[in-house]
């Protein structure tokens, strides 16, 4: 029996295509389940809307026309006087403020469904690495040994995929990159390939140096890959299987692996973050993340969220049913304060903390954000366009906003176009949106690409 009013559910795992576009616009469904564009969905008597994982980033699309599908939600909601749902075990710091002071009003499980909450043990490596233990650390050893014995299932996350990540010459120093966006390609084993993972540029296994011919090539970095290897070599008697881009991009594959894992055809499941959540396998026991402090090196001011997040959000795929589970975090960052909220299920502290930090440094949700870039196949004509933009902000002499830049992106270069940005901390929007679409109307015409984004998801 279905409600008087329609319900959209916005869920991650299905795409509403042109055919159920059409279905929604005839009026011959009452319930909507699909990705973030799921949220345009023509229904014309909205009854709920709910927001799955509503911390995720893939609700922002930074292509144009940008938008947030939570911005377009609570939008509708109001539009349509329903009610909206943001569910996520680790809120954005946002939606949480937004709670606590009650734009929203906050709705809490404290508990899990079973109660049964794994325990979290954080090894450090610069000890493992004194012992000889560089990849897998000897609690881990013994708990995925432990499991495999009990016939258990043990999940493995290394967010960054491929094999080695980097690709030098000891002779004279030359690191094979990207020539078109000048980073270091990623070597796949599978393939035989270096890879840039932002253009798509391929390039053979690298034998000899390009630069001096020498044979003295080594290569560093762990990925997915190198990690299922070293597993499988560690582990002989036991099946590993491997989730991240490169083993689900042919249709059907993503769900055959979770079928197989849950069908327990697998003992060991290795993969990036894509396995982090939304995963539901009541045999798992054993959680085990490497590199667990790694998205902290990363240039953002979200940068401890997300470690929290995603530390957090993998730890619950253990004990998810009558099965104790146990994880552990692996880093060399270990005692901030990110990790160590997150080994201890505590969103609350964590919470607390970050707000501190952003309000000492006037960030979100404290002060809104605009993410100005400019590209150019001309560095210094991306870097003088941006002093010109910058200079006819601050001449306008606005109370509370802050403008940073222009400085170089964390990608400086992108398919040999160059990435110059300026940041932009304001209080009140109505102040700051005429200037920037005055110059988004300046640079219409110009051959200089001028991208303005309110409130990005990433730096």
């Amino acid at each position: 029996m279905f409600l008087k009013k329609d319900l959209v559910l916005i869920l991650l795992y299905y795409i509403v295509d042109y055919d159920e576009w059409r279905k929604i616009n005839r009026n011959e469904v009452s319930i909507v389940i699909g990705a973030r564009s799921a949220i345009f969905a023509p229904l014309n008597n909205i009854g709920i809307i709910i927001i799955d994982e509503e911390h995720s980033s893939t609700y922002k699309q930074e292509n144009t026309p940008k938008y947030n599908a939570i911005d377009i939600g609570l939008w509708r909601a109001k539009y349509n006087n329903c009610k909206i749902v943001l569910g996520s075990a680790t809120p954005s710091i946002e939606s949480y403020t937004r709670a606590t002071i009650d734009i929203y009003q906050l709705l809490t499980m404290k508990k899990r469904v079973n109660n049964n909450l794994p325990k979290v043990s954080l090894v450090d490596m610069k000890d493992e690495y004194k012992k000889g233990n560089k990849i897998i650390s000897e609690l881990l050893n013994k708990k995925i040994t432990d499991a495999l014995i009990k016939d258990e299932q043990v999940i493995l996350l290394l967010n960054r995929r491929g094999y080695t990540t980097i690709t030098t010459c000891h002779e004279c120093g030359y690191t094979v990159k990207c020539p078109n966006c000048d980073i270091p390609l990623t070597y796949h084993k599978a393939s035989n390939t270096n890879r840039c993972h932002y253009c798509g540029y391929a390039l053979g296994n690298i034998l000899k140096c390009p630069n001096c011919n020498s044979k003295d090539i080594n290569t560093f970095g762990l990925g997915t890959e190198k990690l299922e290897q070293i597993i499988n070599e560690k582990f002989e008697l036991a099946k590993t299987i491997r989730m991240d881009i490169d083993t689900t991009s042919k249709k059907g594959s993503h769900e055959k692996i979770i079928k197989d894992f849950s069908e327990k055809k697998y003992n060991i499941l290795i993969g990036t973050q894509m396995i982090s959540k939304g995963l539901d396998f009541p045999n798992v026991t054993v959680v085990g993340v490497i590199n667990g402090d790694a998205t902290l090196n990363i240039p953002d001011f979200r940068s401890s969220e997300r470690t929290f997040q995603l530390l957090n959000q993998v730890a619950g795929r253990a004990g998810r049913d009558k099965l104790k589970g146990e994880v552990i975090i692996q880093g060399f960052n270990i005692n901030h304060y990110s990790i160590v909220y997150a080994s201890n299920h505590d969103y609350e502290n964590f919470y607390k903390k970050e707000l501190s930090i952003r309000k000492k440094l006037n960030y979100s949700p404290y002060y809104n954000l605009c993410l100005i870039k400019i590209r150019d196949k001309n560095i210094d004509k991306c870097f003088e366009e941006g002093t010109k933009i910058v200079k006819f902000i601050k001449n306008k002499n606005l109370k509370n906003v802050f403008v940073l830049g222009p400085s170089i992106s964390n990608i400086p270069k992108m398919n040999n176009i160059y990435n110059v940005q300026i940041i932009i901390k304001y209080k009140n929007t109505s102040e700051i949106i005429n200037l920037l679409n005055y110059v988004k109307q300046i640079y219409n015409n110009k051959k200089i690409n001028i991208d303005i984004d309110i409130n990005p998801y990433k730096l």
